[in-house]
């Protein structure tokens, strides 16, 4: 392997698995990007990876344009590349027009098997029966969500759109403060932004509020207390408003199919790489090992037992999700927590020649 291939030390890899990627080919991935070209044997022998899951990952990786092959070694584009790559891929897969005929499916499937469901877009607003209103702005809707958040205990949301507006943003934001300050438990179901890497609000970090991420949702769709449902109108011209239904079989149906996407949707944080602090003993032995120290030298050098060595980078690996030494050090350096080790020597060569 020749460091011209790999990664400057101290360069952080973005995760993959937020693009669509298995965690096994991010791995993978992280790895080819890091330490450069390697043969689909050496990877597993490094990765301590089944050959199976070597071989998945490297035609998952290959399929997405994210790495290729000369004979039998394999080389990763760069971490910009792969990216644009797999963002160009799955902004293909969704198709707006395709969120508006799965609405209109549900509503008809609603109406035929239960006949309790009418959704009439009229000029004007009101109420249409004793369990449907008509709310005909989008303004009428946001004040009619403000009275009907208060004292909830739980909202389902299912959001279709890649991007939102800032008066949007900054709204739905608002509302998710409140429900949070009430203690509403919340959760939501979305497609994978199209703006940038991971959508974080503020809020998402909060026990309350937990996300999701599908490809295929299959409506837009509010649902508070699993007793009002709020649902577009025209899922073509959001301007046209809301239909708010409290029909206890609709409100249920609606429900039942947010907990089957939500069911298949994935957590966007699984397999992301998240700032991590180590502690001054946990950066002082992930250094001196880095500098090749076993276990045994580099209790010698800290004053602590070998056996506190190898509970630290066990706390260390269940932390990150990593299986191995090797993956832990894939990890840290791709968080500038620490240098990968095999790393160090090369990079020392590669500034004396700079």
């Amino acid at each position: 392997m020749t460091i011209e291939a790999a990664l400057r030390i101290g360069t952080a890899v973005p995760s993959l698995v937020r693009w669509g990627v298995t965690p096994d080919a991010d791995l993978v991935y992280r790895t080819l990007v890091t330490f450069g070209p390697h043969t689909r044997r050496r990877l597993g022998v490094e990765l301590s990876m089944p050959a199976r899951r070597v071989d998945a990952a490297l035609a998952e990786l290959r399929e997405a344009g994210s790495a290729t092959v000369d004979g039998d070694v394999w080389s990763a584009s760069t971490p910009a590349a792969a990216v644009a790559g797999l963002r160009r891929r799955r902004l293909r897969l969704l198709d707006p027009s395709a969120v508006a005929v799965s609405h209109r499916l549900v509503v008809d499937g609603l109406r035929a098997r239960l006949g309790a469901l009418a959704l009439p877009v009229p000029a004007f607003g009101g109420q249409l029966t004793d369990q449907v209103r008509y709310l005909p702005t989008r303004e009428l809707t946001r004040l009619r969500y403000a009275e009907l958040l208060r004292g909830r205990r739980e909202t389902l949301t299912i959001n279709p759109e890649q991007a939102f507006d800032a008066e949007s943003a900054r709204t739905g934001a608002a509302f998710d403060q409140q429900l949070i300050a009430q203690a509403t438990r919340m959760r939501v179901l979305g497609v994978p932004p199209a703006d940038r890497d991971a959508f974080s609000p503020q809020e998402a970090h909060h026990p309350a509020y937990q996300v999701r991420e599908s490809l295929a949702v299959p409506l837009k769709l509010i649902l508070l207390d699993r007793s009002v449902a709020l649902v577009p109108a025209d899922p073509e011209r959001i301007e046209r408003g809301y239909v708010e239904v409290s029909h206890p079989q609709v409100v249920r149906a609606l429900a039942d199919l947010f907990e089957k996407h939500w069911s298949e949707g994935s957590d966007p944080n699984v397999g992301a790489v998240e700032p991590i602090r180590l502690t001054p003993q946990e950066q002082a032995v992930v250094d001196l090992l880095a500098l090749g120290h076993t276990d045994t030298t580099t209790a010698a050098r800290l004053r602590i037992s070998a056996r506190s060595v190898t509970n630290i980078l066990r706390r260390l690996m269940d932390r990150l999700g990593v299986e191995n030494r090797f993956q832990l050090g894939l990890a840290l350096g791709a968080m500038s927590a620490a240098t990968p080790p095999h790393l160090l020597g090369a990079a020392s060569d590669q500034d004396k020649a700079s």
